[in-house]
């Protein structure tokens, strides 16, 4: 027996005991999600010690250490100081210094930390155009997938009604035959005889017809699984950049952490000098 009759024996069977088959699309990955891009207020947590931020007024940007930092405090000086200043807590107590050495020392510090972030937000830029050109192949993968579910509803409807109609040719066959059997003349065995090799006939050509329709119906559903396999070797050549793109990711991550922790370190060394020089003032 040919691939195609018993696909045609199977789908026929189905359709005939009046059960349906119930095929689910295959659904799309969900694309990896990007880093959101740094803004220009950088907030860092180093889980110890007083809270400072080193502030550019002209620029509009923050860049801020501690659990403790004085937002209200900062806004004020903002409106009140022109250019740049460090403001920073001891002892619980705001203080303020604008000394030009001591800034420079500062943004000198944090700049290695501040262009890695510039890095990673240029990986996280990439990401995030790979992550959007994954989405859209998945949302193409999710469509091919329900037309390949749904395809040919009117070649499955055909199916249905020369599935009927072979059910009355064999009743019809079966009445023929008990006729040609039960014939008490040679006229009526005849006519029956034509009768039921009519009926054969039919019988035939409603199964040439079922292999057609079941043949069209396996081809589109082909080459819907074809769309979706382009599809999905497309999504994996998207993923591997996004792979390397997260490992850059991960090393430039390891890079700022030990910047953050150099810059963290020489800022307070400059708080501690502003204070014991007399160099920063005291926020009322």
């Amino acid at each position: 027996m040919s691939t195609s009759h018993r696909l045609i024996l199977s789908l026929a069977g189905i359709l005939l005991g009046g059960s349906a088959l119930a095929v689910q699309p295959p659904q799309p990955p969900a694309p990896p999600a990007a880093p959101a891009a740094p803004s220009k207020q950088i907030n860092i947590s180093m889980g110890s010690g007083d809270g400072y931020a080193l502030v550019d007024s002209s620029e509009d940007s923050v860049t801020m250490a501690g659990t403790d930092v004085d937002g209200q405090q900062i806004k004020q000086l903002q409106r009140s100081l022109k250019g740049q200043f460090l403001w920073f807590r001891d002892q619980g107590k705001g203080y303020v210094t604008q000394d030009a050495a001591l800034l420079a020392r500062v943004r000198d510090a944090w700049k290695p930390s501040q262009d890695l972030g510039f890095q990673m937000s240029g990986l996280g830029k990439q990401m995030s155009e790979h992550g959007k050109a994954m989405g859209e192949l998945g949302s193409k993968m999710g469509a091919h997938g329900a037309a390949q579910a749904n395809v040919g509803a009117r070649d499955v409807a055909q199916l249905q009604a020369l599935g009927r109609q072979q059910q009355e040719l064999g009743r019809k066959m079966g009445e023929a035959a008990r006729r040609q059997a039960q014939a008490t003349t040679e006229m009526a065995r005849r006519a029956a005889g034509r009768e039921v090799e009519r009926l054969q006939q039919q019988m035939e050509d409603a199964q040439d017809a079922m292999e057609e329709v079941n043949d069209r119906i396996a081809a589109a559903q082909e080459r819907e699984a074809d769309k979706v396999d382009a599809l999905s070797r497309q999504m994996n050549q998207r993923g591997k950049p996004m792979e390397t793109l997260g490992k850059q990711m991960e090393a430039l991550g390891r890079q700022q952490e030990k910047a953050t922790k150099a810059a963290d370190k020489t800022t307070r060394q400059v708080i501690a000098q502003a204070l014991s020089e007399g160099k920063a003032k005291p926020v009322r």
